[in-house]
């Protein structure tokens, strides 16, 4: 999802059932945004909006069949340390207690830690002090754990630094029309520990240009089978964003979620619809005969 502050009308139940039903979606990524100040629905302003939508989204997911990512999304401080993140110890003890035992939900501890002095250490700090917290609630939830630099640099990840490594994964971010050059890092790294692609477009990292679909297919490619050194991998992914913002990386047109139209694609969510339907590239023909069949009224 984009946002649940920002695009709270893409998040429904009727959403929910095109994506597992049309779309072929088995896991979705619900980002709470805690201290983006630019709306009042920001967690550390109104902890009860998000949680509420939380709830929904937890319940819808698990009635479909779906996995759920509760992400403590950051993207105004990069320190999972800084003041304006010192509800996260609250935000997973609530959370965690309330979904013990939910086989579909998973936690996103950090989106994008990031900045010169944040380092490994900083990171692993911060999961060591946050997982007992979860496993105090839930001791079998898969966790996911932040890694340097946006979540980009995988090959940082020192496991050793890490108190507990059970059921533990490392997100690893990247834009297509920008992360290229970060693929034979990532082809690499994916057979040292296990990683979540939490969060990926096919566009620029500022949500914008145009939408490389070579190089997204290439890390497709790759996500869905992996082999090196007799060791074969396949890497679970969640693509930002199902929402209808005017920017390259929506999936849908503007305003589509207002009016309920959930299948009403933009030329990048017909690409991803088509992967996740058929587990391979479309021709841009093809995306371009059914953008056009979409309505837009």
């Amino acid at each position: 999802m984009f946002g649940l502050m920002h695009m709270p009308e893409c998040i429904a139940y009727t959403s929910f059932k095109v994506l597992k039903e049309d779309w072929n979606t088995n896991v979705l990524r619900a980002p709470v945004y805690i201290a983006n100040y630019s709306n009042p629905n920001n967690y550390n302003q109104n902890p009860a909006f998000n949680n509420i939508l939380i709830d929904s989204i937890v319940a819808w997911s698990e009635m479909l069949g779906v996995y759920c990512i509760i992400d403590f999304h950051n993207d105004r401080y990069g320190n999972p340390n800084d003041p304006n993140h010192i509800c996260a110890d609250t935000f997973f003890d609530l959370l965690s207690a309330k979904y013990a035992g939910k086989k579909n939900v998973m936690y996103e501890l950090f989106n994008e830690p990031y900045g010169t002095m944040i380092t490994w250490d900083t990171i692993a700090g911060y999961a060591n002090r946050i997982v007992p917290i979860i496993r105090k609630n839930d001791p079998h939830a898969i966790i996911l754990i932040g890694t340097p630099d946006w979540d980009q640099q995988l090959e940082r990840v020192d496991t050793k630094k890490l108190h507990d490594t059970s059921n533990v994964m490392f997100t690893f971010h990247f834009y297509a029309a920008s992360h290229k050059s970060l693929y034979p890092m990532f082809t690499r790294q994916i057979h040292r520990i296990p990683v979540f692609v939490s969060e990926w477009g096919t566009c620029e990292s500022s949500g914008l240009g145009i939408n490389d679909t070579a190089a997204s297919s290439l890390f497709l490619r790759t996500m869905k089978h992996h082999a090196t050194m007799n060791d074969t991998v396949s890497i679970s992914w969640c693509n930002f964003s199902y929402g209808d913002k005017d920017e390259s990386t929506s999936a849908l047109k503007p305003n589509s979620c207002s009016k309920g139209l959930w299948n009403n694609t933009t030329q990048e969510g017909e690409f991803i619809k088509y992967w996740l339907i058929n587990n391979s590239a479309p021709t841009m023909t093809t995306i371009e005969k059914s953008v056009n069949k979409n309505t837009t009224q």
